[in-house]
């Protein structure tokens, strides 16, 4: 189970079962959006930050469309999000025209 949260894509399959909020919240909820503005939510004290890079497998290209939310996080929600993730993140724009396997 893949969900989006501000651009990373993250493998959270594996956990699905362990959520506090239940397995079936995310399926529910955050299948085929960015679901940052859900995770904002639910998620007030920022330790749930320390388990994403364990879930992170990569970016979304920029040029994907997924479907509108009509919720927005906020922005000190993707600033503290950002502080943190940066580090880690693979920045998209600097690898963008690069191949990632020499088959590709």
């Amino acid at each position: 189970l893949l969900i989006i949260i501000d651009g990373m894509v993250l493998d959270i399959t594996r956990w699905l079962d362990e959520h506090p909020g239940g397995p079936s919240i995310i399926p529910t909820q955050a299948l085929n959006v960015d679901c940052t503005c859900f995770f904002e939510m639910y998620h007030i004290s920022r330790q749930s930050f320390l388990y994403l890079k364990s879930f992170y497998i990569g970016e979304l290209h920029p040029d994907t469309k997924l479907k509108k939310n009509d919720l927005e996080p906020s922005a000190g929600f993707l600033h503290s999000l950002r502080s943190y993730t940066d580090q880690w993140r693979v920045n998209v724009e600097e690898k963008i025209d690069q191949k990632i396997h020499k088959s590709l």
